[in-house]
């Protein structure tokens, strides 16, 4: 998380930079501002548990970022914003995010960009669906909130140079709302009966109530807290 958080810190400083100002050289210098000047030096030395050595996490960093230039120009990417928030409500569940970027196609429409510094999913365990599902939920908010019609959504892979592009159609729009409004209404009806199923995926891995043995899917039990 702390990784992550960290690349997109430095690349959101690094598109604020005139588009000429935008090089590796300044990403170099934006990086160490933000490592040694506002705090991400004691995050990461604080953290009881690394999965690599301060130098790693800055070596890993770093090559995520500048593998940006391998997916596009800088120089020549006109962002409309960053790091926006949209606060609003999706058939009556009430949504917050934060949208890594913005821009706009040729005819106006806006595209949708988030940046991942994790691995690539593989299609046999994520569906397109459930990948595409976080800036779907986006471009339902921004058209709720500001009216505003996105057209194509971007995943930049950076740590593996790749990036992933979907058009945004009625279809995939309607499949996310009803993931939106089901959500909800599960959760609703767990809070009513007390009963919340545990949701076991390899992310349990990384799981402090695994870790600590609290969680009924991994000693035994039935799924039920």
């Amino acid at each position: 998380m702390h990784l992550g958080s960290f690349v997109h810190e430095v690349l959101e400083y690094l598109y604020k930079e005139d588009p000429n100002e935008r090089t590796q050289e300044t990403l170099k210098r934006i990086a160490a501002d933000r490592w040694s000047n506002h705090g991400w030096a004691e995050k990461v030395e604080e953290l009881s548990e690394k999965l690599d050595t301060i130098a790693g996490f800055k070596r890993i960093a770093f090559e995520s970022m500048t593998n940006l230039w391998d997916l596009e120009d800088p120089v020549i990417t006109n962002l409309e914003g960053q790091e926006i928030e949209v606060l609003t409500s999706i058939d009556g569940v009430a949504m917050k995010g934060y949208i890594d970027r913005i821009a706009l196609d040729a005819d106006g429409s806006v595209v949708i960009s988030d940046y991942k510094t994790g691995k690539v999913p593989n299609p046999k365990y994520v569906a397109d669906d459930q990948k595409w599902f976080q800036l779907l939920a986006y471009a339902l908010m921004l058209k709720e909130a500001q009216q505003k019609t996105t057209s194509t959504l971007e995943l930049f892979y950076l740590s593996k140079k790749v990036k992933h592009t979907v058009m945004v159609t009625q279809e995939n729009l309607d499949n996310a709302r009803q993931v939106v409004v089901r959500t909800r209404a599960s959760i609703d009806e767990s809070s009513t009966s007390g009963q919340f199923k545990c949701n076991v995926t390899n992310l349990c891995n990384w799981c402090y109530y695994k870790k600590i043995n609290v969680c009924p899917a991994h000693h035994g039990n039935s799924g039920q807290p």
